[in-house]
């Protein structure tokens, strides 16, 4: 009776290290083989990563200025402080002049933007508020030129922002995030702007 159990299990054990032997023969079969056999090729860049990336905030700009005010019976001045994102809209980067051979494309990215202006009012002093007019009763809204006085503030910090002398380094700054995230792949891209 144990001859009739010990030969099935025998049989499994030479199946199961017959099949151990060929797989570690195939493997090393496998490791012998010349890479000759290996095709490569590049995989051309595409825009698909930058597109992942979104909105790219290239920098943030912090500016400082003196903004007046006058209307409804007062007159102010306020030192402004605030900041701003300049940011690339990295989904709407176009790929072109792609040579293969050489590794290389050009890739173009659109104007930079001013996102996200704030005016820090931690840091924002007001200078003066004064009445304007002569007459002893209340003549206008102080708190009504104060709020408007900051929505101009908003804008102000905006446009400031806006000007070319912070767009310089914004610029270098998402030019060369573009060109390393395609160095990884052994790519040289350049990168215009719209």
């Amino acid at each position: 009776m144990t001859e009739r159990i010990i030969t099935p299990v025998l049989w499994w054990l030479v199946a199961i290290l017959a099949t151990v032997v060929a797989g570690m023969s195939f493997w090393i079969w496998l490791q012998q083989r010349s890479p000759e056999w290996i095709k490569t090729h590049a995989t051309m860049p595409t825009v698909t990563q930058l597109e992942k990336i979104g909105e790219l905030a290239a920098t943030r700009v912090h500016i400082t200025d003196v903004l007046h005010a006058e209307g409804t019976g007062h007159r102010g001045v306020w030192l402004i402080s605030g900041d701003a994102l300049l940011s690339c809209d990295m989904s709407k980067a176009t790929l072109f002049d792609v040579d293969t051979e050489t590794k290389s494309a050009t890739i173009r990215l659109p104007q930079l933007r001013v996102v996200s202006a704030r005016v820090n009012h931690d840091k924002t002093k007001t200078w003066s508020v004064e009445k304007t007019t002569w007459l002893p009763w209340k003549w206008g809204d102080q708190g009504i030129m104060r709020d408007a006085a900051m929505f101009h503030a908003q804008q102000l910090i905006e446009t400031a922002a806006s000007s070319e002398r912070h767009h310089e380094p914004a610029r270098e700054h998402a030019e060369r995030l573009v060109q390393t995230i395609y160095e990884l792949v052994e790519w040289n891209v350049a990168v215009e702007w719209e």
